[in-house]
Parts: structure tokens; sequence; C-alpha cells
């Protein structure tokens, strides 16, 4: 039954997996606002699967994007572990 009150859910459902998950971190109230915003025309939600797609799309700004390597090395960091890339480059 849930299923079909919910075709989004069962078309998109590793995007329903992650909000699930989002939900349980964040708190419910916090993200389905986000989302109804993205629904809404609002930059703050935006998904894609399968095809589907809902929310409104982010705009990508170059001089605020992070490189997953920047990540992955901000991470080792703070746990002091060495960072390793593949083939042993580092990328930056």
């Amino acid at each position: 039954m849930e299923n079909e009150k919910k075709p989004l859910r069962q078309a998109m459902p590793a995007v329903a997996g992650w909000i699930d998950e989002l939900r349980d971190a964040f708190g419910a109230q916090a993200v389905d606002a986000a989302i109804r915003a993205g629904l809404d025309g609002q930059p703050t939600f935006h998904a894609r699967e399968a095809g589907h797609e809902v929310g409104t799309p982010i705009p990508y700004d170059p001089d605020k994007a992070v490189s997953l390597a920047t990540l992955i090395d901000i991470g080792h960091v703070r746990t002091g572990q060495a960072a390793t890339h593949p083939k042993g480059r580092r990328h930056g």
C-alpha cells in the first residue's frame, strides 16, 4: 500500500533510501522542508535516478567546488592516517 501512495519511492529506491537516512540523521522536519522547497523551485533539493528527476537543480559554482580527492585528504588529516590514491599518485 505504501508504494502505491508514493510512486517516486518505487521509481527512485536509492534516492528514497538516502532520504530515509538523512531523516534519521537530521530529523524528518528539516529534510522534508528542504525537499518541499526544492519541489517549489528553490535550489535546496534535487535528485535523479533511473531517468526520473525531482526538485530544483543547484547551480554549479566552480569557485565553491571541492574535489573528492581533497575531501579524502582532509579526512585523513583529521584521523592521522595517510591518504592513499589510485596507483599511488596524489591528486591535487
